[in-house]
């Protein structure tokens, strides 16, 4: 399955790692963004990562302001709504997926919602083209929907990263704490999201 997503997805939009330091970035280039870099630790290697907000400006920028030229852009129901950061990795014999938004602020539950169901729509269309153009089974890919927010009120408390303890969940996505270091940069493990 791993092999057929990158065969399918735009190179543009792949999020590569640092294969020494097994960690991705997000960079939120926003003027009001409270975070500019957040790195996402613990990535396994065989993961492979891609954008669904890809913005490469200039004239190219055109062909990514919606998932799909097929889509009126100007539709305001969320047809457009696109995540930061899609994941897929092997563990044992599943395949998971992580799609993911980083938030600023408290996130907005109905908007974020719809942003996350959106992005896991377009992952379940290049599902099935994986399984109608090369053969493989993809109905066992398990899913998980997160966000990180740099806003500790946005959630419970207790920023310390616990294993066993529950996720803050909202709708049917879950939300964690990022806390920034120095340069406006957050550290979170792929691990915390999935959760």
């Amino acid at each position: 399955m791993l092999t057929a997503i990158k065969e399918i997805i735009n190179p543009d939009v792949v999020i590569d790692r640092d294969k020494a330091t097994k960690e991705l970035m997000l960079k939120e280039d926003g003027p009001d963004s409270k975070i500019s870099k957040l790195y996402i630790t613990n990535i396994p290697d065989n993961a492979f990562a891609f954008t669904l907000d890809h913005q490469p400006g200039g004239k190219d920028n055109r062909w990514f302001q919606q998932l799909s030229p097929y889509v009126d852009k100007g539709n305001d129901k969320g047809v457009n709504k696109g995540c930061d950061l899609i994941v897929l990795w092997q563990e044992a014999n599943a395949h998971i997926a992580l799609i993911f938004d980083l938030k600023s602020d408290k996130p907005k539950v109905k908007a974020t919602q719809k942003q996350l169901d959106n992005s896991e729509l377009y992952l379940k269309y290049v599902l099935s083209m994986i399984a109608t153009h090369y053969g493989i089974a993809t109905e066992g890919l398990v899913i998980k929907k997160a966000i990180a927010t740099t806003d500790n009120r946005a959630i419970r408390k207790s920023a310390t990263y616990r294993p066993n303890a529950e996720a803050s969940q909202v709708g049917n996505y879950h939300i964690e704490t990022v806390v920034l270091r120095s340069h406006k940069t957050g550290y979170i493990a792929l691990q915390q999201l999935a959760r």
